[in-house]
């Protein structure tokens, strides 16, 4: 299939251009967005941040294989291109949720380091990026997909998320907390959730909430407005030194005392894990497309 035309679906299927998230750079050190910048299509870093970010076609400009995953890790990015050497580089796409890497054990975003996407452009591997779009998507969002798994009823939307809604609530029944826990383990393929993601705070399960990411606290108020016991999230509690972990552990600790929900936290990586593997092969496969899940083993330990 040609790259453009996949493009253009995907775009249209994911309603890219009602997402404004340009603020990743922000994450960045000057020098990492210097370096990042000179490698990206002019469209994508002046526009949405969603969509075709990097276009590194082969010869005749079709693609036949897609990768997908969270991240583009160092890891990831390695298996992908040692992947397309062996099989002659004849051109394929990485579908990601992330434009750029991030580090759930030292919490913090990194840009794709130069030889990376030198490597992508040598061996024709172009990246299609698709943050809040995902998260929003009516049938396969991230906390939809994820409240399907857990068998939640009466859904409802909530959480604005730039232009789109990315969070769910509804009712749970017949399960407890360390019931839930397990379940949400499970789906996620971890072997447990963290002790430090769990938070047990006295309310029976009943009505539950999923929020993308590290949950930010507007998406908790929201909840707790709604009537939620218990609410789900990537990493309610950031791990790592780095400024951006500090930042958001000091805006958590201060709110912790007036909140009386249940926390559970899969990783950040896990609540676009879950989509990624189970509906977006589907998005591709219309176009007879090879899917390849390509996943990062450090969240999954």
């Amino acid at each position: 299939m040609e790259l453009e035309a996949l493009r253009q679906a995907l775009d249209t299927y994911f309603n890219i251009t009602a997402f404004q998230e340009n603020d990743w750079l922000d994450l960045l050190s000057a020098e990492e967005r210097g370096a990042f910048l000179r490698f990206l299509q002019s469209d994508f870093a002046d526009g949405t941040w969603n969509g075709l970010m990097l276009e590194n076609p082969a010869p005749n400009h079709q693609i036949d294989r897609v990768y997908l995953a969270v991240y583009p890790s160092q890891d990831v990015l390695d298996k992908i291109i040692a992947k397309e050497v062996e099989r002659g580089a004849t051109g394929a796409l990485l579908f990601t949720y992330h434009p750029i890497p991030y580090s759930e054990s030292q919490g913090e975003f990194k840009a794709i380091p130069t030889e990376q996407l030198e490597e992508l452009q040598e061996h024709h591997i172009s990246v299609y990026v698709c943050h809040a779009p995902l998260d929003c998507h009516p049938e396969i969002g991230t906390t939809v997909v994820l409240a399907n798994a857990l068998n939640i009823e009466d859904q409802g939307m909530f959480g604005a998320y730039y232009g789109g809604l990315a969070c769910v609530h509804g009712q749970l029944t017949n399960t407890t907390f360390s019931e839930l826990a397990i379940r949400l383990a499970d789906i996620c393929e971890l072997p447990r959730l963290r002790y430090d993601q769990c938070r047990h705070n006295g309310q029976i399960v009943k009505h539950v909430a999923i929020a993308p990411g590290s949950g930010s606290l507007d998406f908790m108020r929201e909840a707790a407005e709604l009537g939620v016991d218990t609410f789900i999230t990537g990493n309610w509690w950031l791990f790592g030194d780095s400024e951006f972990a500090k930042a958001s552990r000091e805006r958590i600790a201060e709110f912790l005392p007036t909140l009386k929900m249940n926390l559970l936290g899969t990783s950040r990586y896990s609540i676009g894990f879950v989509t990624m593997r189970d509906y977006v092969p589907d998005v591709f496969r219309p176009y007879n497309l090879e899917t390849v899940l390509i996943r990062d083993e450090e969240p999954l330990k």
